[in-house]
């Protein structure tokens, strides 16, 4: 996976929507963006929004997408990249804190979403749990490609981490 992939072109989105046989329905429901969105962007009629390119960019990621930036070896594509991050989409609260349960090369990790990011996301000032648990979900998909990208560069294997703003590219939220 590449750090900081922050945009990916029409032909890319094709090409990763098909490497997972999705289709734009699909891709729309995982990245919590309408349909017309995906349909626009793969047209070139349309750019999405910098928060809807980075959800869409944050599913195919998610799912098991690596994007590849035009270079001297060749064009911009999308690969299927080994996922080594799997995890339950049940959310767990730990006090004000959000824990999702995962394993990172077959061992177990806590991923805590600390509530001041939750609320941070959400820009608010104290958000209820209910409120929390629906952002997590609603942005599920960064919040996991966060995770794998620190459990990646974590000098020995971590049996939990703390998300923070650091951990995602600037404007994700």
């Amino acid at each position: 996976m590449r750090d900081d992939v922050t945009s990916i072109s029409a032909a890319q989105c094709r090409a990763a929507r098909a490497l997972l046989e999705w289709s734009q329905e699909q891709l729309a429901e995982n990245a919590r963006v309408a349909r017309p969105t995906i349909a626009d962007f793969e047209r070139n009629t349309r750019f999405p929004m910098r928060n809807n390119l980075l959800s869409i960019i944050g599913a195919f990621e998610a799912a098991g997408i690596s994007f590849i930036a035009e270079g001297d070896d060749g064009g911009a594509g999308a690969r299927l990249r080994r996922v080594e991050l799997e995890y339950s989409k049940s959310l767990k609260q730990r006090g004000s804190d959000l824990v999702i349960l995962g394993k990172y090369r077959g061992e177990r990790v806590d991923i805590v979403v600390p509530a001041e990011l939750l609320d941070d996301i959400d820009h608010a000032a104290s958000g209820s749990i209910e409120s929390r648990l629906r952002s997590a979900q609603e942005h599920l998909h960064q919040l996991l490609v966060a995770a794998e990208k620190r459990l990646m560069h974590e000098v020995e294997h971590a049996v939990q981490i703390t998300l923070n703003v650091a951990d995602f590219p600037e404007g994700t939220f």
